[in-house]
């Protein structure tokens, strides 16, 4: 699931506050999942031939951005939503440039400059409120919320959005009389949502800034001031009458992260294991390429691990493609026609090799050339990231673990399947290459969705037959929050929930789906569901 569900209850309340706003340029400052992006697809949606999607962040120049300004105005479009993750430059040039009533909405996680003259959504007005709430409980299970659920989901969140979603449709909406922190904490959807999405997409350096914060807001020059000038800039603090405080979820995540990891390991662990020693006295170069979420790109040598220079967009999309390819190569016209796809000849040659070369010095940023293997490839024609160098890319190894999974499944080896199935299930920290709408991320976006839901189907299969039908369920809900039309799952989660003699259950999932097939496809579910379902309630 992503910010983009078509159901966002605070988008009215949002809406009326961007349109009151008297700026022309409007940022959306908010954390992680609370729904920034929804409420931009919401304008584009109600505004229909009075606004425009504007990738801010793909105009070539100030006298193109200043072009397509000035043909929407003459559409008549009013209302300008920036997608692809605007560059400051460009939204100090947009500002310049915008007619009479034009309005620019973007979103960000972090606070714009403050020489920008913008109106300013903040973070706290992203949080959900108690009828909010209700409205999501409703939508997402079909039933109320009684006051002692609200406000214990209120104490526990904050409002947070994306949280709660995930722990309702976890959870069938079951069980939050008097939830706390701990307990929603304990749905594995939230826990990767706070470790993948929230922690682990900020560089190293601030996520080490993070676990040293401490929950209250420090007093001016007190231990952790420097940490809460970070919080300050995402917006992750909630306003209190005596001093503002972290997130309840995100603090007690941060507690049981370091709980887990103990005082003798560092506060952030690297996301894989180091390279085996050799022989060689000298330290085998590795890289590590996270692309499934929040896209990560980092190199690990003698002197430790740091991000690799991505500043240019289209040079870390040649390093994703050959690091998401098959044998890690392609050649120089697969390569223009993904990257490049409506670009001209010119346009093409004047920007291929200089992006080729921004790649290939980031990735040799320290290199000793006479004794490290090249990272990257050029031979007869074929760009290829060089083999003889350590690559740890999450796709690769979440390929590999799915096919050790069928193959010792096929072998008899169901508690072996489950075991690479599962830490399979942990490498996907969300889509892949999310943030990035070009043609080829969609489409190997698809790829390794399935390739996902495909594992969880078959990981919850085996769990049921070793009998661990509470993990099997984990599975299935999981599977239903990235995908809520798979009916043979609704199903799976039905017939769980009738194990446990929870007919109430079964009848709510039952019309879930019901809803569901009715709103997105206008069907019913069916027919041997629907038998199902009555020999269920029987």
């Amino acid at each position: 699931m992503s910010e983009s569900s078509h159901f966002l209850p605070q988008a009215e309340r949002l809406l009326r506050g961007i349109a009151a706003a008297e700026s022309p340029l409007i940022q959306l400052w908010g954390w992680p999942g609370s729904g920034k992006m929804a409420v931009l697809q919401e304008i584009l949606v109600r505004c229909g031939s009075h606004a425009l999607a504007l990738p801010l962040a793909s105009v070539a120049s100030e006298a193109a951005l200043r072009e397509a300004l000035e043909a929407a105005y003459d559409l008549g479009v009013k209302w300008l939503v920036a997608t692809g993750g605007p560059a400051g430059d460009r939204l100090a040039e947009a500002e310049r440039w915008l007619r009479p009533g034009q309005r620019l909405v973007f979103a960000a996680d972090r606070r714009s400059p403050g020489a920008l003259r913008r109106g300013l959504i903040s973070p706290q007005e992203l949080l959900l409120t108690d009828r909010e709430l209700a409205a999501l409980w409703a939508d997402l299970t079909g039933g109320g919320l009684s006051p002692d659920e609200a406000h214990s989901l209120l104490e526990a969140s904050d409002g947070w959005y994306r949280p709660l979603r995930l722990a309702i449709e976890a959870s069938g909406g079951a069980g939050f009389e008097s939830a706390d922190t701990e307990d929603l904490l304990e749905i594995p959807a939230v826990r990767l949502f706070l470790r993948h999405e929230v922690v682990d997409a900020l560089p190293e350096p601030e996520r080490n800034l993070l676990y040293e914060a401490p929950e209250e807001r420090p007093s001016r020059g007190g231990e952790g001031e420097e940490a809460w000038r970070l919080l300050d800039s995402l917006g992750l603090w909630v306003e209190g009458p005596d001093r503002d405080r972290m997130p309840r979820l995100l603090t007690t995540f941060l507690d049981r992260e370091r709980r887990r990891r103990g005082p003798s390991v560092p506060a952030v662990a690297p996301r894989w294991p180091k390279p085996v020693e050799r022989p060689s006295a000298a330290v085998r170069p590795a890289y590590v390429l996270c692309l499934l979420g929040s896209p990560v790109a980092r190199q690990r040598g003698e002197a430790g691990e740091h991000d690799l220079d991505c500043r240019l967009r289209r040079s870390f999309q040649v390093l994703a493609y050959l690091a998401s390819s098959p044998e890690m190569e392609a050649g120089r016209e697969e390569l223009i026609e993904a990257i490049w796809p409506i670009e001209g000849e010119r346009t093409i040659e004047r920007n291929f090799h200089p992006t080729l070369s921004h790649l290939r010095r980031s990735l040799e940023a320290g290199r000793k050339l006479e004794d490290r293997p090249a990272p990257l490839l050029f031979r007869n024609g074929v760009y290829r990231l060089n083999p003889e160098v350590e690559w740890n890319v999450d796709v690769r190894e979440l390929a590999r673990l799915a096919d050790e999974g069928k193959d010792r499944f096929e072998r008899g080896e169901l508690e072996g399947a489950a075991e690479a199935w599962q830490k399979a299930w942990k490498l996907y920290r969300g889509p892949f290459l999310q943030g990035y709408y070009e043609g080829w991320v969609a489409a190997r976006r698809e790829t390794w969705q399935r390739v996902y839901l495909d594992l969880l189907r078959d990981l919850g299969g085996v769990y049921l037959q070793l009998g661990r039908s509470g993990e099997a369920m984990d599975a299935y809900r999981t599977i239903l929050v990235e995908d809520q039309l798979q009916e043979r799952i609704h199903l799976a989660v039905m017939k769980l929930y009738a194990q446990q003699g929870r007919r109430d259950l079964v009848r709510r999932q039952y019309d879930r789906l019901c809803n569901l097939l009715l709103e997105e496809l206008g069907v019913s579910p069916d027919a041997n569901t629907t038998k199902e379902y009555h020999r269920l309630m029987a």
